[in-house]
This record gives C-alpha cells, sequence and structure tokens, in this order.
C-alpha cells in the first residue's frame, strides 16, 4: 500500500479576513496563523492520514522553515527521507487569504520547489501521486521510471504539463483546469464529460486511463473512453476550504493503493475532502481514515 508523492512543500501563511480584497484594495485582517503546506505536502498528509505508507519526494530551503515543515510531515505519518535541503534557497511559501465563506486567494512563492530535480519513487510503490507546483522535468522523471499508477493533479494549469500528459495514468483536475487544458488542445463550447472524454482521445499525449474532474459542492466526474461516472459530494457547511482538493487526490491515491478501483474510491475521497473543509488549513485538515468511515456513515451514502 506504498504511495510515493512527487510534490511541493510550503509553509502557508494564512490571514483570516471579512472579505477578500478587490483588485487594488486593502483590507484588515482579523486573524494570522503559520501552518505546514504545499500542494505536495497536503497530498501526502492526506495519503498518510487514509492509512497508506507515504513517502514525499520534495525539496526544502536550508532555513528554519525547512526544519519545520520536515517535523510536520513526519508528524502527520510521512516518510519524510526524500525530502532534501537545497543549499542557499528559501522554503516554498504560500500567502493565503480566506474570507468568513471559507473561501480563499493564494499568491505562492516557489522557492526551493523548483530546484527539486529529477527523482525516482520507490520499487515497491503502487501509485505515484504529482502536481504542477513543482518542474514538469521532475514530474516526467518519476512517471519514467515507475511501473505504479501514476496520478497527476495538473494544478496549477500550466501548459508545458501537457507534454507529460502520455505518461500519466489518471489525471486529475478541477473544473477550470479542465477548461484550460481543453483550450489549449482546441475543444471548446462543450460540458465537463465532453472536454474530459476530448483529453483522453488525443492519442499518444492523452491521459492513458481516466480524467477525474472535481467539481467543489457539486462532487467529481470520472470519465474512461467508454464510460462515465458522476459522484455527487456530501453537503457540508466548509468552514476552510483551503486543501480539499488536495485532500481528495492523496485520499484518492492511498485507496488506489489499497486496491480499491477508481469508480470505488471516488465517494469516500469525496468523503474526506468534505471532512477537510471542517477544519482550519491544509496538513492539520487532513483526516483520519477512521473518521472518513465514520462520517460515510452517519451521511447516509
Amino acid at each position: 500500500m506504498q504511495v510515493d508523492v512527487v510534490g511541493s512543500v510550503n509553509v502557508d501563511l494564512v490571514l483570516r479576513v471579512d472579505d477578500l480584497p478587490a483588485p487594488g484594495e486593502t483590507v484588515m485582517a482579523v486573524d494570522f496563523a503559520r501552518m505546514p503546506g504545499g500542494k505536495g505536502a497536503n497530498q501526502a498528509a492526506a495519503a498518510a492520514r487514509m492509512e497508506a505508507a507515504t513517502r514525499l519526494l520534495a525539496a526544502v530551503g536550508d532555513d528554519e522553515a525547512g526544519v519545520w515543515m520536515r517535523e510536520q510531515l513526519a508528524q502527520a505519518g510521512v516518510d519524510v527521507s526524500a525530502v532534501a535541503p537545497r543549499p542557499g534557497l528559501p522554503t516554498g511559501a504560500a500567502h493565503i487569504a480566506v474570507d468568513a465563506r471559507g473561501e480563499n486567494q493564494i499568491i505562492v512563492l516557489p522557492g526551493a520547489n523548483h530546484a527539486l530535480g529529477p527523482v525516482t519513487p520507490l520499487e515497491d510503490a503502487l501509485v505515484v501521486l504529482a502536481q504542477n507546483e513543482v518542474p514538469v522535468e521532475s514530474i516526467a522523471s518519476a512517471f519514467a521510471e515507475t511501473a505504479a499508477l501514476r496520478l497527476l493533479n495538473a494544478a496549477p494549469a500550466e501548459p508545458t504539463a501537457l507534454a507529460i500528459f502520455g505518461l500519466v495514468d489518471v489525471l486529475i483536475v478541477n473544473e477550470h483546469e479542465l477548461a484550460r487544458y481543453a483550450a489549449v488542445a482546441g475543444i471548446t463550447g462543450a460540458d465537463e464529460a465532453a472536454l474530459a472524454h476530448g483529453l483522453l482521445m488525443r492519442g499518444q499525449g492523452a491521459p492513458r486511463l481516466a480524467v477525474v474532474v472535481t467539481l467543489g459542492a457539486r462532487g467529481c466526474l470520472a470519465v474512461w473512453r467508454d464510460r462515465q461516472v458522476a459522484v455527487p459530494a456530501f453537503p457540508v457547511v466548509p468552514l476552510d476550504t483551503i486543501g480539499a482538493g488536495d485532500c481528495f487526490c492523496g485520499a484518492l491515491a492511498a485507496l488506489l493503493a489499497g486496491g480499491s478501483d477508481l469508480a470505488s474510491a471516488l465517494p469516500m475521497a469525496n468523503a474526506a475532502a468534505a471532512l477537510c473543509t471542517q477544519a482550519r488549513g491544509a496538513v492539520p485538515a487532513m483526516p483520519a481514515r477512521a473518521a472518513v468511515e465514520a462520517f460515510m456513515t452517519t451521511s447516509g451514502q
């Protein structure tokens, strides 16, 4: 049940506001917190909390923030033996504003994340999960060197990521990222299912198995070449949406590594993401598997 995550490590600097600022507007914060984050760190923590043996392949700075992030991830159950310091570079940082409705705005300073370089997953990895906050060359090296199931959360949307879609088994995007990639692929004016199917049918440069589209409060959609399935979300009132998408990806990776097929894993991944919105922050909000299972039982889905 080994999951290797190739991805970013950031210190999240979270400012809570009543309303997110409009362009050119200054607003006053009501609270501030320093939390562990980064899409790679978030997804690794989510997979570990879902009881997968999880290793993170990442880079941090040779600074206090890098030491702190390794400590925080180890406490979350993540193997940090492949989280390496990069001399002279700062650990990545994300400046996050969260409003009273749980919506957020995020600005990321990549720092050491952009110096990750080539990485090699463990031979016993069953799933390798990556995201676009590290160089595409690092992801390509990991995917080319593994026989594991390869998941790419292609976020944020980067046109250069199209070059490695042919190495991906399951592509995970939200509706906005899907529209960006579909536009690059020359597909416009259709719904999410048609756009996802269009990406799958692009030939050798297409994801090999499926595209999963996360739709927030609408749940998620999985599209294969010959079928599709929509899975509803678990209705919750979000306290904080930071990390919910990452929670979905990490939970899905853990479930697939544990032997679940994609269609049957989606409801529990949705449940994990819903629970994540009920706590503040990213890494600290990733729910334990037992809590997810109990939530599914009480929710009746």
